[in-house]
């Protein structure tokens, strides 16, 4: 029998929010296959879900932020070949896949689609089938919205687990917009999760190895750091761009070392609150110039995260009580898998399906199989 692999993308899960007695099914996964953390680093969804698919750093596959400018990144930017290019794949919600491309099998693009008009689903046909269900590529942010999201995922599962494939890789977005602004008040949406996954993973004996994968973690938040404010206040404006998700991108670098010791240095109430990565610390490859320059990450441990539109550098966080941390979260289970604890990297998961798929690994990717 051919290995079926299964992959389901909880946008920023943690194994602690996923190992916890009232998520029964989810702590049976953990407890009889390999679990661990996934760092991804920088800790941005546009960028980590790419370096999954791909095995690569943006680098290779050239996707740094949602945008550049008032341009938005699409799946026409990506360099690197993605796990599609090798298997028969149906691939649902996977951000940065719009617009889609064919594939063998069937792909319905993510977020940032703009509608069910637009080139979001392969083979077209599928179409009709989505606007029954009126599918929704984003949720709203209110619980009704996010709960409806899930659900009609669910219907997709049931569609398409029935289709000819080697790899179904689906992601719920659903799981970053709680987190994001409903912090703690989220275990209804993992139980809703777990007890579909208990009676689908009971059906379905034919899937061979099932994942649970994310694309960063998640933390508690409560304070804003305004990257554009400081660097205003520091004189830099006329030097230096500043980008989404913390990106600067020098018109002088002879500034560079400067400004990243400015902000090293930066502290609230004492604390030193941000965590400032030099492009040439977190990105390779022959696409790495185009990415920023730095790239800014608050301590979201220390409960800080971005903030825009704010009057300060440092403001209290009115509409999000949460942020992405940069360890997510892998379980994986199925056949001839050994229990195993271990921490991982955001570029493993590519390998380890093609591996378990029978496939030849390609040369110069960043990640390693995890069997």
């Amino acid at each position: 029998m051919k290995n079926k692999i299964f992959v389901l993308g909880l946008d920023g899960a943690t194994l602690k929010l996923l190992d916890r007695k009232e998520l029964p099914t989810f702590q049976r996964l953990i407890r009889r296959g390999i679990s661990g953390t996934l760092l991804s680093r920088p800790a941005i969804t546009s960028v980590a879900w790419p370096s999954m698919v791909s095995g690569v750093n943006a680098g290779k596959h050239n996707i740094f932020d949602f945008r550049r400018g008032d341009d938005l990144k699409l799946s026409i930017d990506k360099k690197a070949k993605e796990l599609w290019d090798y298997v028969k794949t149906i691939a649902i919600n996977v951000p940065m896949t719009f617009p889609v491309r064919e594939i063998d099998g069937v792909m319905i693009s993510g977020m940032m689609t703009p509608s069910l008009d637009s080139k979001c689903v392969h083979p077209e046909k599928e179409k009709d089938f989505l606007k029954s269900i009126n599918y929704a590529f984003e949720p709203d942010i209110t619980p009704t919205s996010i709960e409806e999201g899930i659900k009609t995922k669910f219907k997709l599962i049931d569609r398409y687990i029935n289709f000819d494939y080697e790899l179904f890789f689906i992601v719920f977005r659903e799981y970053d917009v709680i987190q994001h602004f409903f912090w703690n008040d989220n275990l209804e949406y993992y139980q809703l999760m777990d007890q579909y996954l208990k009676n689908f993973l009971k059906e379905h004996n034919e899937i061979t190895h099932f994942f649970v994968v994310s694309d960063h973690g998640f933390t508690k938040i409560d304070k804003t750091f305004n990257l554009e404010k400081f660097i205003e206040q520091q004189a830099y404006s006329q030097f230096i761009e500043v980008g989404g998700w913390g990106a600067l991108y020098l018109k002088d670098k002879s500034i560079k070392e400067t400004v990243v010791d400015s902000l090293r240095d930066f502290k609230d109430n004492g604390k030193t609150i941000l965590d400032v990565y030099p492009r040439e610390e977190i990105y390779w490859g022959p696409y790495a110039k185009e990415g920023p320059d730095i790239v800014v990450s608050p301590k979201r441990q220390l409960g800080y995260t971005l903030g825009m539109r704010t009057n300060e550098v440092i403001e209290k966080s009115d509409k999000k009580n949460g942020c992405h941390l940069e360890k997510g979260v892998v379980v994986l289970t199925g056949k001839d898998i050994i229990p195993t604890k271990k921490d991982y990297k955001i570029f493993d998961i590519f390998p380890t399906i093609l591996k378990l798929l029978g496939k030849e690994i390609p040369d110069g990717i960043d990640g390693k199989s995890m069997i």
